[in-house]
């Protein structure tokens, strides 16, 4: 997704666009779930939810990780050449079938054959099942997505999902607050500069019950923090390796050694670069998942 080196990332379209008339909708039967064996395997994945605006169907995508760490730009314009069928396409997207035989060979399925959608507050919407994988092509942003056909249409961003998880959700002993004021207590501890005028939700504080401890995330001018507040004491428990800033973050209600999990997307400061990251607490530290899978 970046000009030399491609990785994993979402572009977050605005949903102010209206669906062009001069378009094509093309129904196909898929046989892919049947046919790889990987979709279905003992893993979980949680990301957000992306939903086709220009769309009636129900129909839910997830953008997916490549088999290699990093792909070059000529390698991942010759994977969008292998998509064959159209699906449907209007002047401002495409959507193409991505061989089901190929899928396998270049991207990362595991576990991905259905997914408990949920909302915001946490509340189980509906499942999805995995119907194929497509090459999207935006005016803005192409990536390769796996689509699920859903119980219910999806007219949100306000979206994300676990796969192949059939447990409910922990309870929880904690409560979310997006207190500007601690915000900003907690950057002035930190000594870093601001963020920008206009980046909304700077900062999510996550208050255990029956405790003074506090998990919270931040956004500086440049970086994202997850500090540790409780009493006295103040720990620095993530900071982004890398420019960024969270645009999104969704608390998960499952836990790793006693905390949450953090799931975020991503932005590079004063760019449309977007990535989503999945954050889990390894007993010291908030560290990154490998692509998006339960540690």
């Amino acid at each position: 997704m970046t000009i030399a080196v491609l990785t994993f990332g979402c572009s977050n379209q605005d949903n102010n666009k209206s669906l062009n008339k001069d378009s094509l909708q093309v129904n196909h039967i898929d046989t892919t779930k049947n046919s790889i064996d990987v979709l279905n395997e003992n893993t979980h994945y949680i990301g957000f939810v992306d939903y086709f605006y220009f769309s009636k169907t129900n129909e839910a995508y997830i953008e997916l990780y490549f088999l290699t760490d990093e792909i070059l730009t000529e390698e991942y314009l010759q994977l969008g050449k292998l998509a064959d069928s159209l699906i449907y396409e209007d002047v401002e997207n495409s959507r193409h079938r991505f061989p089901a035989g190929l899928s396998q060979k270049h991207f990362d399925l595991r576990g991905l054959s259905k997914i408990a959608i949920c909302d915001d507050n946490n509340k189980f919407v509906c499942d999805g099942n995995f119907v194929r994988v497509e090459y999207f092509d935006q005016n803005i942003s192409p990536g390769f997505i796996a689509v699920y056909r859903t119980g219910k249409k999806i007219e949100s961003d306000n979206y994300y999902c676990i796969s192949n998880f059939d447990k409910n959700p922990e309870t929880t002993n904690y409560s979310i607050t997006k207190d500007t004021l601690l915000t900003q207590k907690i950057l002035d501890r930190l000594n870093v500069l601001k963020p920008y005028f206009g980046l909304k939700n700077n900062g999510t504080h996550i208050h255990f019950e029956n405790s003074d401890t506090i998990i919270s995330v931040v956004n500086s001018s440049n970086s994202v923090y997850i500090v540790l507040v409780s009493g006295e004491k103040f720990t620095v428990l993530y900071k982004s390796p890398n420019p960024e800033n969270f645009i999104k973050l969704q608390v998960v209600p499952l836990m790793k050694n006693k905390f949450p999990y953090i799931l975020t997307r991503n932005a590079k400061p004063e760019t449309d670069v977007i990535w989503d990251k999945l954050l889990y607490f390894n007993g010291t530290n908030y560290v990154n998942t490998n692509r998006q899978r339960i540690e």
